[in-house]
């Protein structure tokens, strides 16, 4: 609303003085300036941030075998970034013992699922939504709106920790099903790391001990994810503000790292 009314106002005054004078420019130049000032990013409005040190939050994610944490690990340990959120390291803490989110999980699933003192048993809920598409939605639809909270917490607990220091920051967000379950608006801007499918083959056979039809199946299973099966659609729809291929060498992936935190073409 502000915005509008800076905007709207050097109409309004034309309007009264019937002047185009040098003088009204400057007033309409010095207004729509002070509107552009005005705005914050995407995250700051979200979350509430003062305007006197900025903190973007970077969305990373991507297939199995695509290489998004060590993509991340760069990101702060070597390009400047200040923070590293896992999504799925946040979403432990929601399966705490008698946390809300076990109470409805308790409540939407058999009984055998939650022991008890409290704990979910992973092996019995797993064998339920693994065979069951609609049970995995169910259980994810749960799960993500306590995950999320967590995050913002952080995002909000890392933003006051900057602020004190008076400092700018970026934190990454990596979670591998963030399209998927809408956390969009807690972001600045969203990568996806990008691997050939020989590649992400590769990297799992080796390094994670998968054999080929079991690294080729859990590759293949992502395809229905958002941002792996339709990426050039979400890029399309200004969802995905940028693609990190990852099929060389680190230093060409620092190096391709590197560039896109400097493109405003690559935040939203």
């Amino acid at each position: 609303i502000q915005r509008a009314r800076l905007l709207l106002f050097p109409s309004i005054f034309y309007s009264f003085t019937g002047s185009s004078s040098r003088a009204t420019a400057a007033w309409i130049s010095y207004f729509q300036n002070a509107a552009v000032r005005s705005c914050c990013t995407r995250s700051q409005m979200t979350l509430g941030a003062s305007t006197t040190t900025t903190t973007k939050v970077l969305g990373v994610c991507g297939g199995i075998g695509s290489g998004k944490s060590e993509v991340c690990r760069l990101l702060v340990e070597e390009l400047g970034c200040t923070a590293h959120l896992d999504a799925d390291s946040l979403a432990h803490q929601v399966y705490q013992p008698n946390s809300p989110a076990i109470q409805e999980i308790a409540n939407e699933f058999p009984a055998d699922v939650v022991v008890v003192n409290g704990e979910i048993d992973r092996k019995a809920l797993g064998a339920i939504v693994f065979s069951d598409p609609s049970a995995m939605s169910q259980l994810e639809q749960i799960v993500w709106p306590h995950v999320k909270d967590e995050i913002r917490k952080q995002i909000n607990l890392h933003r006051e920790q900057q602020q004190e220091a008076e400092q700018d920051s970026i934190v990454i967000l990596e979670a591998a099903v963030l399209i998927d379950a809408g956390w969009m608006d807690l972001l600045d801007g969203l990568w996806v790391v990008q691997a050939s499918q020989n590649v992400a083959m590769e990297r799992l056979t080796k390094y994670r001990g998968l054999d080929t039809d079991t690294a080729l199946q859990r590759i293949e299973a992502q395809q229905s994810r958002r941002g792996i099966g339709n990426l050039q659609q979400e890029v399309d729809q200004g969802i995905v503000s940028a693609i990190i291929p990852n099929d060389g060498d680190i230093d060409t992936l620092k190096e391709t790292l590197e560039e896109a935190l400097h493109n405003p073409t690559s935040w939203y």
